[in-house]
C-alpha cells in the first residue's frame, strides 16, 4: 500500500513538473514574440515585405506604399519585355489604328545629353506627355543619371546603338553595338529593352539584321523634326504630317537642339487640340495589337508593366526605376 502511494505521488509530481515547464515555456515564447515582432518586421528586406503583400492579396491591387514600390517593380517589368508577337523581329514606320483611336508617339534620339535631355524632360512633364527615348550606349556610359531620370519619369527607352556610326558592320560588330547598349540600359534601369532604332535610319548595314535576329522591334518614323529654320516652320512641319498611329522623330542629343526645345511646347498643345493622345512606342504597339481594348497610361509603358494595379501616372513615375 505504501509502495503504491509512493508511486502515485512520484507520478503526480512528475506530471505537475512537466505541466509547469510547459506553461513557463509558453509564457516565455509569448513574451519573446511580443517584444521582438516589431523589430523583426522592421528588419525585413523591402523585397520580402513587397513579395508578401503581392502573394497575400487577391483581386485588384491597392495602392502600394512608397517604401515598397521600388522593389515591387521588377515583377511588373516582366510583362513588357515581350512586345506584341506580330511586331517582334519586324521593322515599323508607324502602325494602323482604328478610326476611333487617335494617338501619336514622340521619340527622341541620340541622348542622353546634358544640354538638352533635362529640358525635354521638363517640357514633357509640364504637359504630362509620355515619350520614348532611343539612347546611345556611349552617352549612357557618360551620363547614366540622365538615363535614370528618363526611366524614373515613366518614359520608354530604346536602343540606338553604342556609337552611332553609319559604317557597314560584320555580324560580330553589329552584335557588340546592340548588346553593349542593351546591357548598359539594363544596368541603369533594371529592364531589357526590345526596341531598336538604327542610326540614320540605315537598314542594310548589319545592325537591323542583328536586331531582327534578337527579335527586337526596329522603329523608324513617319514624321521627322526640322533641323533648320524658324520655330513656326518646325511646328507646321509636325502638324501637317502628323497621323494617327504615327511616330514623331525628334532629338535630345547629337548637336544643337534648341529649335526642338522651342518648338515642342507649341507642338504638344496643337496636337492635343486636334484630339491626339501621346503614347510610348510599347503603348502604340499594344494599341495596334489589341484594337478592342483602350490604352491606358499604364499599358506596357515599358518600365511600368501595365495592367498591374491602380497607379496614377504620377505614382507610376515614382516606381519606374529599379537599378540592378
Amino acid at each position: 500500500m505504501f509502495g503504491q502511494n509512493l508511486s502515485i505521488n512520484v507520478a503526480n509530481r512528475w506530471l505537475a513538473w512537466l505541466m509547469g515547464v510547459g506553461i513557463l515555456m509558453a509564457i516565455r515564447s509569448l513574451v519573446i514574440q511580443t517584444n521582438l515582432t516589431p523589430n523583426l518586421v522592421a528588419d525585413w528586406p523591402v523585397e520580402v515585405m513587397a513579395t508578401t503583400i503581392n502573394l497575400s492579396l487577391e483581386g485588384p491591387h491597392p495602392r502600394v506604399p512608397d517604401s515598397l514600390r521600388l522593389e515591387q517593380e521588377p515583377n511588373m517589368q516582366q510583362s513588357c519585355d515581350q512586345l506584341p508577337a506580330q511586331f517582334q523581329g519586324q521593322t515599323i514606320y508607324g502602325v494602323k489604328l482604328p478610326p476611333h483611336r487617335k494617338a501619336i508617339a514622340f521619340t527622341f534620339d541620340d541622348g542622353p545629353w546634358p544640354n538638352t535631355t533635362p529640358k525635354v524632360l521638363d517640357i514633357l512633364q509640364q504637359h504630362q506627355v509620355q515619350a520614348t527615348f532611343f539612347v546611345l550606349g556611349s552617352n549612357v556610359a557618360q551620363y547614366p543619371d540622365l538615363l535614370q531620370r528618363v526611366a524614373a519619369a515613366g518614359h520608354a527607352v530604346g536602343n540606338h546603338s553604342w556609337s552611332h556610326r553609319y559604317q557597314n558592320y560584320s555580324s560580330d560588330l553589329a552584335q557588340g553595338e546592340i548588346q553593349q547598349t542593351t546591357d548598359i540600359i539594363e544596368k541603369y534601369t533594371g529592364f531589357k529593352t526590345a526596341l531598336f532604332r538604327p542610326p540614320g535610319g540605315y537598314l542594310n548595314n548589319g545592325l537591323v539584321a542583328q536586331a531582327e535576329a534578337q527579335q527586337m522591334v526596329t522603329v523608324l518614323w513617319t514624321v521627322d523634326d526640322t533641323y533648320h529654320g524658324s520655330v513656326e516652320t518646325a511646328v507646321q512641319n509636325v502638324l501637317e504630317n502628323a497621323t494617327s498611329g504615327g511616330i514623331m522623330l525628334m532629338h535630345d542629343g547629337g548637336g544643337d537642339r534648341e529649335l526642338t526645345i522651342k518648338a515642342l511646347p507649341q507642338i504638344i498643345p496643337a496636337l492635343q487640340q486636334q484630339g491626339y493622345q501621346f503614347v510610348t512606342i510599347p503603348q502604340l504597339l499594344d494599341m495596334a495589337a489589341t484594337e478592342d481594348r483602350p490604352v491606358t497610361p499604364m499599358d506596357c509603358q515599358y518600365s511600368l508593366g501595365g495592367r498591374h494595379g491602380d497607379y496614377t501616372p504620377a505614382q507610376a513615375s515614382s516606381i519606374a526605376l529599379i537599378p540592378r
